[in-house]
Formats: structure tokens, sequence, C-alpha cells
């Protein structure tokens, strides 16, 4: 009878994939980190029903964190913007080792300094390392707020490399220092994060170059589908084949796919269809998203948390640790040598560091190697961990999810450029640049293969355009009609007291001092619309 149990909670599955992307979108109409409410729910859902014990029988917590990091990592770099990374290239890639470092270190240090769990601390510190501006993003967007796009590439390159760099910090230098069966020497931890890092560059690159030439010899949208969903799992999963040997590659090999599969013409492969495959790659990762977060309020113990002494203050001190203290001093020290960035620029950065699914899930990760062990002393360890990462996340998800876009505006990061119109400029003097290049060609001026290369680059760099500028004309629609609808419900209100003043419900004073009100903000309603619909932000 145990497949039948199996396939009854199996049904459980598709409600809460259904009901989280429900979650989320409400989440996105009301401008609020879609993270938050997924946890909430997988908090009242652990009250109806087992959901944690459910996922972790039929398929187990540490696989389903693992296949989101693949997932979320490869989409990442599939969608990373190369062209505008390369002007912040030397703050991100130092963000992403050293600033990943730094931050594990200094978390680590204030941790220990503020309680008795020793070496937990650093693994805590390597676990709160990575961030998930990806909630954070989709608040600023429904919020019209477009911030710089240096400061945009910074956290966009950030989260995609320092996620990965996390994942190998977590896996190979600081979970052993828990688990004393894994200890190995100090060089060989360093040289095992070393080899880690370059064996998921290669696998990365192996995989994207056979993925990208059968992408191109399949055709079929549904076959690119799959192939492209699959692509993540294939990365990790190769990856993960030398944990044997001490080295964890899966998460880089992941996000190097992406890269490499975005820039296709790079490693000798035609250029591969990116609408389907971003498109693919969105709703894979935004599904395992929805799983994690339902799943780490569903897991997460808060008996334990109430009911041990200092574990709530613990997990509170560490959410201003790592927000005031050791994200800050890790972003100033790394970013010290780019004089182009301000201070202001500094600051955000470090403010919007927001904490997310990569420390969710290696938390899962973690967890799940320390209690597999069975010892009771690993089991409490393992509690401890869930439990301050749990407080640390929705500290984090609440109070910069929830400022940050202010902080933008308040230290003037926000554009206010028609950055549709600048994209269209892009766009047409790329195409422009494109039908010189064929007239090249036609006039016998450039040889085929040259011809065939440039040709490539300039229509995958028409392809990225015309992808940011369907986005912005989408999002600036929204606002508009969000615009009229208010204007309108404003229209109705003053018409409904202007009927009862006409029949003596208000008296004089009552229905003016109504009117001016709901005049003056249907004034600043139609403001607002026309600066949006003339191109301002």
């Amino acid at each position: 009878m145990r497949w039948l149990c199996v396939a009854v909670d199996l049904y459980i599955i598709a409600p809460v994939l259904i009901g989280g992307a429900l979650i989320a979108k409400l989440a996105e109409r009301y401008r609020l980190p879609y993270p938050i409410p997924l946890i909430l729910a997988g908090m009242i859902l652990a009250q109806m029903m087992p959901l944690g014990e459910i996922y972790g029988e039929v398929v187990g917590l540490d696989l389903i964190a693992q296949l989101t990091l693949a997932a979320v990592l490869f989409y990442a770099g599939l969608t990373m913007n190369v062209r505008e990374l390369r002007f912040s290239l030397s703050s991100v890639l130092l963000l992403a080792t050293l600033g990943v470092l730094i931050t594990s270190i200094v978390a680590g240090v204030t941790i220990l300094m503020f309680s008795a769990i020793g070496l937990v601390a650093y693994l805590i510190g390597a676990i709160l390392s990575p961030t998930d501006p990806a909630a954070l993003f989709s608040v600023l967007e429904s919020g019209g707020v477009h911030i710089k796009r240096k400061i945009l590439s910074i956290l966009e390159g950030e989260a995609v490399f320092n996620d990965a760099t996390a994942v190998v910090l977590v896996i190979t230098v600081f979970t052993p220092f828990v688990i004393p069966e894994l200890t190995v020497p100090l060089p060989v931890v360093f040289l095992e994060f070393i080899l880690s890092m370059v064996v998921g560059v290669i696998i990365g690159l192996g995989v994207a170059y056979s993925i990208g030439h059968i992408i191109n010899r399949a055709g079929e949208d549904t076959m690119v589908s799959i192939l492209t969903a699959t692509t993540p799992i294939l990365a990790y999963g190769l990856g993960e084949l030398f944990a044997p040997f001490g080295l964890h590659p899966g998460a880089l090999a992941s996000v190097f796919a992406g890269m490499f599969m975005a820039n296709a013409r790079h490693i000798g492969v035609r250029p591969l269809p990116q609408k389907s495959m971003r498109g693919a790659m969105k709703n894979v990762s935004f599904a395992f998203e929805i799983v994690v977060f339902i799943l780490l309020g569903a897991t997460v113990d808060l008996n334990f948390i109430v009911a041990s002494e200092g574990i709530l203050v613990l997990g509170l001190v560490t959410s201003a640790l790592v927000i005031l203290l050791a994200r800050p001093v890790a972003v100033f020290l790394v970013t010290a040598h780019d004089r182009a960035m301000t201070w202001k620029g500094r600051f955000f950065v470090s403010w919007a560091g927001v904490k997310g699914v990569a420390s969710a899930a290696l938390a899962a990760i973690s967890v799940s190697a320390i209690t597999s062990y069975q010892i009771p002393d690993y089991v409490e360890i393992g509690r401890m961990i869930n439990a301050i990462v749990f407080i640390v996340l929705m500290v984090s998800l609440v109070v910069q999810g929830f400022t940050t876009p202010f902080l933008a505006k308040w230290l003037g990061l926000v554009e206010h450029i028609d950055a549709a119109r600048e994209l269209t400029a892009q766009r047409d003097a790329t195409r422009q640049a494109l039908l010189h290049l064929v007239d090249m060609y036609t006039e016998g001026k450039i040889d085929s293969q040259l011809y065939s290369r440039l040709k490539a680059e300039l229509e995958e760099e028409i392809f990225q355009l015309e992808d940011e500028l369907r986005r912005l004309i989408s999002e600036k629609r929204a606002r508009l009609r969000e615009l009229e609808v208010r204007e309108e419900i404003l229209r109705a209100k003053l018409e409904f007291f202007k009927k009862q003043y006409e029949a003596g419900r208000l008296d004089d004073s009552a229905f003016e001092r109504q009117r001016k009100d709901l005049e003056a903000e249907i004034e600043e309603v139609i403001t607002r619309k026309n600066t949006l619909a003339q191109g301002g932000a």
C-alpha cells in the first residue's frame, strides 16, 4: 500500500504549485517581494498537512534544493546581459568571490561573538552570503522604479556569480567545519575550492556546446523547451559526479552552461532560439522557487524558535549583523578600486543584497548533510540552522524588500530617461548596421565566413534589444492602465459625494472638504499619467 500513499501525497504537489503561482502573482500586483507570502503559505499549510514530510519522503528536500539551484542559476546565466556586464565586470567578479568570502567570515565572526555555537557560525555566514535580487527587481519594476544601469548590472551579475560561489563555499569549505568526519587539511580545502570552479567552467562549456548543437538540429519549439529545461540538471549532475573527489562544481557548471548558450557564437555554435529557451526556463525556475519557499515555511519549526531560549534573539541579531555589517563591509572593500562608483551606489548595492532562494536552498542542502549522520547533536544543529536562516530571510525580505525602492529614489539612483525610446534607437541603429553588412556582402567586399559571423552577432543583439523593449512596453502599459483605473475610482467616489450632497445628506463644509481632497488626488493621478505617456518614469 506504500505506493498508494505516495500517489495520494503526489496529488498535493499540483495545488501547491498552482496556489503558489497565484500567490506570487498577487504579491507582484501589490508590490510585495513574492517569497514573503509563499513562506507564510507554507507555514499555514504545515498546520493543515505534513507538507515537509511528504516532499521529503517522495523526493528529498536536498534534491529539491539542488534542482532549484541548478534551474535558477542556469536561467540567470541564460538571461545575463553580457554587454552591460562589461562595464562593471571587475566589481562583479570581486563581489562574487572575495565579497562572498568576506561576508561569510565577517558574519561568522560576529555571530560567534554573540553566541556559543562554535564553527556553525561560519557555515551560517556562508549560507547567508548569496543575494537574490529577483524578488527585489519585481518590486522595483511593478513600482516603476528603474535604477541606473551600472548599479543594475552589478546587482544582476553579482547574483549570478556569487550564488554559484557560495554553493561551492558552503559545501566544500564550511560544511566540513561542522562535520568532523568530513574534515580535511586547509590546503586541500583551498585546492578543492579552486578546482571546483575550474571544473565547473569546463563542464558548463561542454554541456552548452553539446546541447547547443542538438537544439539547432531539433528545430521544433517543444524539443527546444525540453532540451533547455534538462540542460541545467545535466550540467549540475555532471558536476556533482566529482563529489567523491571533494569537488562540487555543479552550481558553476549550471551558470556557465547558461552563459555560453546565451552567447553561443563565441563557442562555435550557431545562435540559439533565445526567446523559446528563456521562456521555458523562466517557468521551470519559477516553479522550483515556489516549491522551495513554500517548503521553507512548511519545514521551519516555530515551536523550536519560540521554546529555545535565545534562538529568536540570535536570529534577529544575525539579521542585523548580516545586513548592517557583513554585507556593507564586503561591498565597500571590494568596490574601493572602482572610482566611477559613488558612495551612494556602494550604499545602495550594500542595502539591496536581499536574501532569498539561494540561501533557502543552501540551508536545506547543509541541514540534510548534517542530519544524515543521525547524531542527536547534529539534528539539533540542523534545526538551529533552519531557524536562524528562516528568521534572517524574513527580516531581509521585509526590511530590505520594502525599503529599497524608496532608498533608490532618495539616493537619486533612479533613471528618469525614456528607456523605451533609447532602446528603440539602439535597435534601429543595429538594424541599419545589419542592412549595411548585407550590402557589403552583396557587393563582394567581405567573404561568407566573416559575413555569417557578424550577421549572427547583429541578429542576436537585435533580439536582446527587442526582448528588453517588449518588457518595458508591457510594464508601461500596465502602469498606465493602473493609473486609469485609479482615476475612474476617484471620480466614482467624487460622484457619490455629489449625490449625497444634493440629497442633503452632507453639509457644505464636509462636501467641500471631500471634493477638494478627491480633486487633488485626481489631478495628481492625471499628472502621473501624462508624464508616463510622454516617456517619463
